[in-house]
């Protein structure tokens, strides 16, 4: 529970904590809505609290993440100079805010999501590669 609303890096402690928390403890039918819902979480709570810091900070880089070359297909109108950790998150986090999100299944079980924003930026995720990105940026951002 999230007990002090005065103490702001206590709630983004504690909410940074129980969200990965959740997500490992889960075992139920919706997980891959659950992972949605705790990236986006992980993503816009540090954004709102200025995540460029944490990002620069730590010097986050893509392999940090296990982000790889391949996971992003397209930048859209982003030339290689913002091609940053910081521009990927908050395209990813656009693509999630405005529901801009596909499947790929087999067997019926969602296997990867292609996560879109409007500028053209198209990145390609595994469930696995998303779980690896939403435990990694939760103990970075702790």
């Amino acid at each position: 529970m999230i007990r002090s609303v005065t103490d702001h890096k206590n709630i983004e402690k504690e909410f940074v904590q129980h969200t990965l928390q959740i997500m490992q403890d889960y075992d139920g039918p919706f997980g891959v809505t659950l992972l949605v819902n705790c990236l986006l979480g992980l993503i816009v709570l540090p954004k709102e609290r200025n995540f460029t810091y944490i990002v620069e900070r730590d010097n986050l880089q893509f392999q940090d993440l296990g982000i790889e070359d391949g996971d992003i297909r397209s930048w859209g109108k982003f030339g290689e100079e913002q091609q940053t950790v910081a521009r990927f998150l908050q395209c990813m986090r656009n693509s999630i805010a405005h529901i801009h999100i596909e499947s790929t299944s087999e067997a019926g079980e969602i296997d990867s999501l292609l996560f879109i924003d409007k500028s053209g930026f198209e990145a390609s995720l595994s469930i696995e590669k998303i779980k690896e990105m939403v435990t990694k940026l939760a103990e970075k951002i702790q």
